[in-house]
């Protein structure tokens, strides 16, 4: 049996080597070989097997089933055989077989959702297990790795409504299949929407030799590429970061622009991040305020000056009087006095002539 099986395709061809040209007196040649294993195979295990001894016949030995001497020496010799059917047998066995496909689960879902600036009333995602040969537990919806509420239940034929979608409702949304002794399947649905800023600085008040960072996050799906622009001249110009203070940072749905070491007549002005997939863009402007060195002191120096002008304004008052109206501490007393008295003694005397 062993022969039968080492023995290669007829009309094979093997190179024989130094031997076969040692025998012959000349250089090797190819012949056809009807005792050798495939190229495939070790060296060492290609070699031929050896004819197969002659089944005992009556008086060949003790018995019907004896070996005859001839065994002993040929042991040695097939051993490298059998060691090659063994492994031929060993590699078949790790090979996957024909039904191995056959008990994976199918699943067969919806084609993929666009949502458009005027989305319809609702859509509806749609899994439907269509082959298995697993005890199922239960399936669930999941959105972006994280499982969704009130969706895990005990069937094949899966469903998941949004009403109203928006762009925050767009993702990865996937069906998920957990059976009892096998691994969980799922499969995936995409939901596309264009990029829609939800949140941005609408300014940034900074003084100069400060640090500035704006910022521009969004939702929709794919995740958009993010770009900044500066406003020049009512242009939109790219940021050349070629004194090193400009920090780009963008992670999915988030971006980040930081300027360090602010300069008063480079930096103020409007910047402009920019949202774009494959579905639309979006877009938002921050303007950024540079003030001088001298900023925090403006709260006192205007009070300070308006100090100075109360001063001022009073001084300017004091020296504008009329002369009449200040007293004269030289001019004497006792007159005034003089004449008061003879007045008072005037009045009386009028006064008795009329009774």
């Amino acid at each position: 049996m062993l022969s039968l099986l080492s023995r290669p395709r007829p009309g094979a061809k093997v190179s024989r080597g130094l031997g076969a040209a040692a025998v012959g007196g000349g250089r090797g040649r190819t012949e056809p070989c009807h005792g050798c294993l495939p190229r495939s195979l070790p060296r060492a295990l290609a070699r031929p097997l050896p004819p197969s001894p002659p089944f005992p016949g009556p008086g060949s030995g003790p018995g019907p089933f004896a070996v005859p001497s001839s065994a002993g020496r040929m042991s040695g010799s097939s051993l490298p055989s059998a060691l090659a059917l063994s492994l031929l047998l060993v590699s078949g066995s790790l090979l996957p077989g024909p039904g191995a496909a056959q008990n994976e689960p199918r699943i067969v879902t919806s084609e993929e959702v666009i949502i458009r600036e005027s989305p319809p009333p609702s859509v509806t995602l749609q899994c439907n297990l269509t082959s298995n040969s697993h005890t199922l537990t239960y399936s669930y919806w999941t959105k972006n790795g994280v499982e969704l509420t009130a969706t895990r239940k005990n069937a094949s034929n899966m469903e998941y409504r949004i009403n109203k979608p928006r762009a925050e409702d767009s993702g990865e949304y996937h069906c998920v299949y957990q059976f009892l002794s096998a691994p969980k399947a799922n499969a995936t649905i995409e939901v596309k929407a264009a990029p829609d800023i939800t949140g941005h600085k609408r300014s940034e008040n900074k003084n100069e030799g400060q640090d500035a960072m704006m910022y521009c996050k969004s939702v929709g799906y794919p995740h958009p590429e993010w770009t900044w622009h500066k406003k020049e001249n009512g242009m939109l110009v790219d940021i050349v970061n070629t004194s090193g203070r400009f920090i780009i940072i963008n992670r999915e749905n988030y971006t980040e622009l930081s300027i360090t070491n602010l300069q008063i007549t480079e930096d103020p002005g409007e910047y402009e991040c920019n949202a774009t997939n494959s579905i639309g863009s979006s877009s938002m402007v921050t303007i950024l305020r540079v003030r001088s060195h001298l900023a925090p002191l403006w709260p006192f120096l205007g009070i300070l000056a308006e100090i100075i002008i109360l001063v001022v304004i009073i001084v300017v008052y004091e020296k504008r009087k009329r002369p009449d109206e200040v007293p004269d501490d030289d001019e004497p007393a006792g007159p005034m006095k003089t004449n008061s008295t003879n007045n008072h003694k005037d009045k009386n005397l009028r006064q008795r002539n009329t009774n």
